[in-house]
This record gives structure tokens, C-alpha cells and sequence, in this order.
């Protein structure tokens, strides 16, 4: 057990928060736990348990403080709803990355509170003032969100990959079998993570603000 020190402040969840945040930019998800979460506070690791009853809520503090890192304080209101979306979706994707180490939490977790939802809200007034319905918005906010996830994911697993910088030659690949991703491989240039970023999400706003309007399911 982990004595606390005398000159210990007062353990409260803004504390707890930012010490679980330190632990994970510094050493990875997988070295925050509850009694490394006290080492790192000098308490007790069980008087942690009393503000955050287990890893679980843990975790939704950490989507919390993720969130809480969005700044949608650079949505230019001049600009057009398209450019709007996307400066809102750049801002989401920079918080997760400013924490790379938590993308396996945003990924696994939903937003479930009103502190994680703040960030929302404004991206949702960009698609209302844009004329999509309620159900239209709903559905641009998953799909957004799940594509800006899905890119950081893949980065995620790069930097944790002990064999990066390893590639797979296709030289040999058989022309005629794969004509197409042969032509790929000879005239394609990678654009890099940034740039294929900003390609998908162009392709996605164009999308959502450009379909014929119409709920989801299809209905007129």
C-alpha cells in the first residue's frame, strides 16, 4: 500500500484526471491502473476509488478530458458551412492526436456526458444551419466521427508497432492478375497522413452537404 505523504494536496478528480493523463501520454495505456494512479498522487490507490469507483468511469474521464481538449474556438463563422464542418473535424481529430496513447479509449467508448458532448454541439449547430434534419445530423456526426477514429486508429498502431518501417515489396506482383493495383503502386504517390486526411474528409463533406435531402433511410 502507498502511503500518502504529508504534503499531499487533497485528492479531488481534476487531479485524478490529470495525473491518469500523465501516466498515459508518458508511458502508454496499458501502465494506467489504480495503483499506479495512486503512486503517482502518493495516496492510498483505494482513495482514488471514492471519486472514481472503477476503471471503467476511469476511462470515461479520459474521453472526458480528451474532449474537453477540442477547440472549436477556430469554426470561422464567415467561412461556409463545407469549410465550417471540416475546421470542426480537424479540431476533434488534433485532440485525439495531441494524446495518441487514448485512442484505443476514444475508440472503444461513446460519449456518454455532458462534458464530452460540448464539443458536439457546435459541429451539430454547423449541420442544422446547413439544412440537414435531425436525423440527417445524427448521422453526419457518426459518420465524421467514425472516419476522423478510424484514421487515428490506424496512426495509433503505427507508432506502437515495433516493426515500423517495414514494408511489403509487391515487385513481384503479377501485372496481369492486378492490372489496376499495379498501376497504383507504379504512378501513385502517398500523400501522406495529413493529406489523405484532408482528401476523405473533403470527399465526406461534399457528401453530406451535397446529397439530395433525404432521411437516412431514404425516405423523401
Amino acid at each position: 500500500m502507498t502511503p500518502r505523504r504529508k504534503d499531499v494536496e487533497p485528492l479531488a478528480r481534476d487531479r485524478i484526471v490529470a495525473a491518469a493523463m500523465a501516466i498515459i501520454d508518458a508511458e502508454g495505456l496499458e501502465a494506467l491502473s489504480m495503483r499506479r494512479l495512486g503512486a503517482e498522487l502518493g495516496v492510498n490507490p483505494m482513495a482514488a476509488y471514492y471519486h472514481v469507483p472503477n476503471k471503467a468511469a476511469l476511462y470515461d474521464l479520459v474521453l472526458e478530458a480528451v474532449m474537453a481538449g477540442v477547440d472549436m474556438s477556430g469554426i470561422d463563422p464567415g467561412a461556409t458551412h463545407a469549410e465550417q464542418l471540416k475546421q470542426a473535424a480537424r479540431a476533434y481529430r488534433a485532440a485525439i492526436l495531441a494524446h495518441p496513447h487514448t485512442i484505443p479509449v476514444m475508440a472503444a467508448r461513446s460519449v456518454r456526458t455532458e462534458a464530452a458532448l460540448r464539443p458536439v454541439e457546435p459541429f451539430l449547430g454547423v449541420l442544422f444551419a446547413a439544412g440537414l434534419t435531425a436525423d440527417e445530423a445524427l448521422a453526419a456526426v457518426d459518420v465524421v466521427a467514425q472516419y476522423i477514429l478510424g484514421g487515428v486508429v490506424g496512426y495509433y498502431h503505427h507508432i506502437i508497432d515495433s516493426e515500423v518501417g517495414e514494408h511489403r515489396e509487391f515487385d513481384a506482383l503479377d501485372v496481369v492478375e492486378f492490372p489496376h493495383v499495379s498501376r497504383m503502386l507504379a504512378e501513385g504517390h502517398y500523400i501522406g497522413f495529413d493529406g489523405e486526411f484532408e482528401f476523405g474528409l473533403d470527399a465526406i463533406v461534399r457528401g453530406l452537404l451535397d446529397r439530395p435531402r433525404t432521411t437516412p433511410q431514404g425516405r423523401l
